[in-house]
């Protein structure tokens, strides 16, 4: 089967552990502070997958891959994402963004799995005991060695340089992106001034109005996105399985959002170097917003890296950047997503709904969505925005939207039970809905709270009854308990009005 669960990869790790060298196992040990021989021997094995090419460690596993039951000493939260990083940053060089998930499998222990991304255009290095720095590989067993032949320095070195060629190619990409872009915009602006002059000759002065927001541009762009997305999941080379039933049904529920960074007049604005732009942004969003991923994510894999795309809409021509692919060699985690940056500061993800997936993995027999992964969605949007919007000069304004579809017959989950306990059992009637919210970038960042609200409630409201008033629901201190509790699940989250 090419579309592969969580669980099902560690299914197929388990039953190859002695083929993979990209596949790591380690017993449920210390990873704190006090003990620093083993905070080396996992930065060692991490730094030997990252120059291997990426892969997984897998923390509850002995060496001949059994999974084993999880000692008390050791709580989950032991495990979580800050708590790998905070003595990663210190071993690893150049610094390795990890993402830790934690896997249910099929004994019903939950095991914390380290997915590490491939190294950059330079191997990654990382300290021993003592604190000297080596490079490590993988070699057959598998196992973490220090790199020490020739043959092993060509491989690495070629990887490397592949990277290189990926980098210089972006570079070039943006170069030409920028240069049409200020061509366009300096073109644009000439025939501008030409037509404002012979109408200012010839005709009688009238009151300026400001032009409204271009809607009509903003959803050929989000449909755009949308369809290349629906297209993506019907590419993917279905099996029987109900994964396999479920990852079809996407095509037909899932959310398009975005927004669109305007000038004080309501006009679209220029992207400089949007590689740069995006990849700034996607750091910050690790900071504030990350759940093991996040909205406008920017991969280092050569394969998926973002690239410069142009496209035809409507038949007009938009350039911009394209995130990952969705393709049959993705392992489903419980969402799919794709996504693009306009030139002209359009940003449009789609991605589906988490919810679904956990509905097939907890057996749950009713369609639902729940306010903590709404609020999870929409602070994605929200902070991607604000992150975005003071990096873009000339950026008054911020046109938010989201579009939902497949919502007929839907209730309301609350809390992280995923659907078990419920705000309302109400139904959905309709099965698409969609807002259009627009801020000031004054209002954004100095009332980001607020604008969270603004953009959660009338999608809440779907539910909105005598038992669930959203409006009610939605107060800080209900929004910082959702909050708390995404932490102790390994989480990097935080409100851009919240202290550090």
């Amino acid at each position: 089967m090419s579309v592969l669960t969580d669980v099902q990869q560690m299914e197929e790790d388990l039953r190859h552990r002695s083929e993979k060298l990209n596949v790591e196992f380690k017993a449920w040990m210390d990873v704190s502070k006090a003990n620093r021989d083993g905070q080396a021997k996992i930065a060692r094995h991490i730094a030997a997958i990252a120059n291997h090419g990426g892969g997984r460690l897998y923390f509850g596993v002995d060496d001949d891959g059994n999974p084993e039951p999880r000692p008390g000493a050791f709580p989950l939260e032991h495990y979580r994402s800050d708590a790998i990083h905070n003595f990663l940053k210190t071993r690893l060089e150049p610094p390795l963004q990890c993402e830790v998930r934690f896997t249910e499998f099929t004994n019903g222990v939950i095991y914390p799995v380290v997915h590490i991304p491939p190294h950059g255009v330079t191997p990654v290095g990382a300290k021993d005991e003592n604190s000297f720095m080596h490079v490590y590989v993988r070699s057959v067993g598998p196992e973490s060695v220090k790199i020490s032949s020739y043959q092993q320095w060509e491989t690495i070195l070629k990887r490397c340089m592949r990277f290189r060629d990926v980098e210089a190619v972006q570079t070039r990409e943006e170069d030409d992106l920028t240069r049409t872009q200020a061509m366009t915009k300096a073109i644009t602006e000439s025939v501008t001034a030409s037509v404002l002059r012979i109408l200012a000759e010839n005709m009688s002065p009238a009151p300026a109005a400001r032009p409204g927001v271009d809607w009509t541009t903003i959803d050929a762009l989000t449909e755009s996105a949308r369809r290349e997305f629906i297209a993506q999941i019907h590419a993917l080379d279905f099996g029987t399985t109900e994964t396999d039933q479920q990852v079809q049904e996407i095509a037909g529920k899932h959310v398009s959002a975005g927004y669109a960074l305007l000038d004080a007049d309501n006009n679209f604005l220029t992207l400089e170097r949007p590689h740069k732009l995006l990849r700034e942004a996607s750091e910050e969003m690790g900071k504030v917003a990350s759940f093991g991923w996040h909205d406008f994510i920017v991969l280092t894999n050569s394969d998926v890296s973002p690239r410069t795309r142009l496209w035809s809409i409507d038949n007009k021509d938009h350039n911009g950047v394209e995130g990952m692919r969705v393709n049959s060699r993705t392992v489903y985690f419980g969402e799919y997503d794709y996504w693009r940056a306009y030139g002209n500061s359009v940003f449009v993800t789609t991605k589906s709904y988490r919810e679904d997936y956990h509905r097939l993995r907890f057996g749950i027999d009713h369609p639902f969505l729940t306010s903590v992964n709404i609020f999870i969605r929409m602070h994605c949007l929200l902070a991607h925005a604000a992150i975005t919007s003071v990096r873009v000069p000339g950026a008054e304004k911020v046109a938010l939207f989201t579009d939902h579809r497949g919502l007929k017959d839907r209730i309301l989950g609350r809390g992280m039970d995923y659907g078990l306990r419920m705000h309302t059992h109400l139904k959905v009637v309709e099965d698409r809905y969609f807002t259009r919210l627009v801020v000031s970038r004054a209002d954004l960042l100095e009332d980001y709270f607020g604008t969270l609200k603004r953009l959660c409630v009338p999608i809440l409201e779907i539910w909105g009854g005598s038992n669930f008033d959203p409006e009610e629901w939605f107060t800080r201190e209900n929004v910082e308990q959702i909050i708390s509790g995404l932490r102790k699940e390994g989480s990097t989250v935080r409100l851009l009005d919240q202290d550090v």
